[in-house]
């Protein structure tokens, strides 16, 4: 039976949270001195915009707030640039490659899918994924979370809604890979 989409929902939630904080701690320890001197241009910048909103709190006056916002140093774009590619590329492949890993050697069933008692399933089988469209799922939803591109965080957000359209309630990425998430009823054919 087709998982919904709450349940589904949830589940990749429960899955993205743990890989993308492991990403995070793994980027810190993998950067090199540039990347960690955007890091901290980027950082900088954040308290920089958190104080003038104290200001502009006790104050009233949110000109040099506003100003700071909308337009940022040159110098802070690069380095917000720097720092999201390296951080999204080392996110992209750790969830690419733990979410592929689990749903092919975990029979079709991720972290978070067995949190919510479902399981990926090949349409045409049952049985759980092959390598090649586990990866090619884990890949398209890694890119959706973590790469800082506005056209694959719309065609994400698009396609988590896909299944609320189509009575067999599967995304685009399950139908480009012949699977379907589905409720796991302990069989695996």
């Amino acid at each position: 039976m087709p998982a919904g989409l709450w349940r589904r929902s949830l589940a990749a939630l429960a899955d993205a949270l743990p890989l993308l904080g492991l990403s995070w701690w793994l980027a810190l320890r993998l950067a090199g001195p540039d990347d960690l001197a955007a890091r901290d241009k980027v950082v900088a910048f954040y308290d920089q915009l958190q104080a003038l909103s104290m200001q502009a709190q006790r104050t009233g006056s949110t000109a040099a707030l506003w100003n700071l916002a909308l337009h940022p140093p040159e110098n802070v774009l690069l380095a917000y640039a720097t720092w999201l590619g390296f951080l999204g590329t080392i996110a992209f492949c750790v969830v690419a490659a733990a979410l592929a890993a689990q749903e092919w050697l975990g029979g079709g069933r991720t972290l978070g899918k067995r949190v919510f008692n479902l399981r990926t399933a090949d349409v045409p089988t049952g049985a759980r994924p092959a390598f090649l469209p586990a990866l090619l799922r884990s890949a398209w939803k890694a890119a959706f979370l973590c790469l800082p591109n506005p056209l694959f965080t719309l065609l994400g957000i698009v396609n988590a809604h896909v299944p609320l359209f189509r009575k067999d309630r599967r995304a685009w990425h399950d139908l480009w890979t012949r699977t379907q998430v589905v409720e796991d009823d302990g069989r695996e054919v």
